[in-house]
């Protein structure tokens, strides 16, 4: 099964066949940070591939919109979407704010 490093916490995740980062985030209960809820319109969920590139799925013309989208002068290249980007093998990417969400069912 691939996997994703997400740095700087070294956060490892796998994903399934198919599956965007984004939504194997949000599977195995990590919030990544979003404003558009993982459908490609905000371009939040931006990340800077650090390794492993060749294992994400092609760029598509609608990725690549939001991708110029995004105000960023360094690395632009190595950036992708994680809500479009699907991983063959292992990808270390460089991503703040993924954390684990916390659950609050203790008062139910």
């Amino acid at each position: 099964m691939p996997e994703v490093i997400i740095q700087p916490k070294g956060i490892e995740i796998d994903v399934e066949e198919g599956e965007t980062i984004f939504d194997a985030a949000r599977r195995l209960g990590y919030r990544w940070p979003t404003v558009c809820g993982g459908i490609g319109d905000c371009s939040t969920c931006f990340m800077t591939v650090i390794e492993g590139a060749e294992h994400l799925s092609a760029i598509t013309r609608y990725e690549q919109e939001g991708i110029d989208r995004l105000d960023i002068a360094e690395n632009k290249d190595a950036v992708r979407l994680a809500c479009q980007a699907r991983v063959t093998d292992t990808v270390v990417v460089n991503k703040r704010g993924v954390r684990k969400i916390e659950s609050n069912n203790e008062s139910q």
